[in-house]
């Protein structure tokens, strides 16, 4: 279905039900527009095929020995689970990557890869549950008793029950849409962050809120105007971070970020938070007024409220995920096996015996920590 255009900002998008910042000043600046052609984020690249194993594979981690246990998996089982290690846990990922990970509590975690691979943690174990579809969905936010998801230029929605599934596939003429993040307020409204280009050369909103999803025939309608500036700079987004109730951020390449403001209705105005630095930034968590964001070479940046900070990091490798507690307990990771602690001074390295890319981060409380990426999931704290 091609779109239609609905009053101003609003869009018709096509739809399958079948399962399948350079420093300017240090105060906060407006923009306008998300991402032109030549700045338009590229598609994630997709790992090798995830491969669900059978029961009786006889591989400790339930694939075949051959396929599923890293050069580095030996090391990784000397360590047991308990605070003070991450230990490697057994999962049905054979193969590819882990690309997204949320969760509720410490026995419903939920966690996403190649292929369509799509795993939930139930207190006990990592089940594999039927994926709907081939799409990587590479990010995830769950509601109380849903999974919303994107994958290119997919968005899904689905809890454990796979009859539950529903998708929507967003075309335009002369579009190449590519959906970077997806989060859904307490009022219920999902919104979707896209990086895009058009022929025509004009940028659309980077941000856009999804209505009538279960109507048969879903619009999206562009998030509050960016207001333009002589000093604004066009987003690439990459990542968004919603802190419930104040506030929901962006951030993308060349240490662009924006954060748009919470009110009882929804989303409220957007602006552009200035940061000294060039760094491509791809994930991002914060409480209250402060945020912190990963990225290329080891770049970690903190706002507290007022200015940016760089971290200390030690690394110069990509750090592809972040999540925390608190300001005095974060959890950063990504190439080569990289995962770092931060206890409010410090940013300190914690080994994961594995030299595999990690790009994922979720736990529900400092003594319960996920850690994911290719073929290998970890944990922080004690496991039944």
């Amino acid at each position: 279905m091609i779109p239609r255009i609905h009053g101003a900002g609003r869009r018709r998008i096509a739809v399958a039900l079948a399962p399948p910042l350079t420093l300017l000043s240090m105060g906060l600046v407006s923009i306008q527009g998300c991402a032109t052609a030549s700045e338009a984020a590229p598609p994630v690249e997709e790992d090798a095929v995830v491969v669900v194993p059978s029961p009786d594979s006889g591989d400790p981690d339930g694939g075949s020995a051959e396929a599923s246990i890293p050069d580095d998996a030996a090391t990784d089982k000397e360590a047991p689970c308990g605070v003070g290690n991450l230990c490697r846990v057994q999962t049905p990922l054979a193969s590819g990557s882990i690309a997204a990970m949320s969760g509720r509590s410490k026995n419903d975690v939920w966690a996403t890869g190649s292929s369509g691979f799509i795993m939930r943690w139930d207190g006990q174990q990592w089940l594999a549950l039927e994926p709907g579809g081939p799409d990587t969905l590479t990010n995830i936010f769950l509601t109380p008793d849903e999974l919303w998801g994107v994958a290119g230029n997919l968005i899904v929605r689905r809890n454990v029950d796979p009859t539950s599934i529903r998708d929507v596939r967003w075309f335009s003429v002369g579009e190449h849409r590519y959906l970077t993040g997806i989060a859904v307020l307490a009022n219920g409204d999902p919104f979707v962050l896209r990086s895009a280009s058009w022929e025509s050369g004009t940028a659309p909103d980077c941000l856009a809120k999804i209505q009538n999803f279960d109507a048969g025939d879903p619009e999206s309608v562009a998030a509050p105007v960016l207001l333009g500036t002589e000093l604004a700079q066009e987003l690439s987004p990459r990542a968004l971070h919603l802190v419930p109730n104040k506030a929901l951020w962006i951030v993308g390449d060349h240490a662009r970020v924006a954060r748009y403001s919470m009110t009882s209705a929804g989303l409220g105005p957007g602006v552009v938070v200035p940061v000294d630095s060039q760094a491509n930034l791809l994930a991002a968590w914060g409480e209250g007024d402060q945020l912190w964001a990963t990225g290329g070479n080891g770049t970690i940046l903190h706002y507290d409220g007022t200015r940016w900070h760089a971290a200390d990091t030690g690394t110069t490798v990509t750090l592809r995920a972040i999540f925390g507690f608190s300001s005095k307990d974060i959890w950063a990771a990504g190439d080569q096996g990289t995962v770092l602690h931060y206890d409010g001074t410090t940013w300190s390295p914690v080994s994961a015996r594995s030299d595999r890319d990690l790009r994922a981060i979720w736990g529900s409380a400092p003594d319960d920590v996920w850690i994911a990426g290719e073929r290998s999931i970890f944990h922080w704290g004690a496991l039944p």
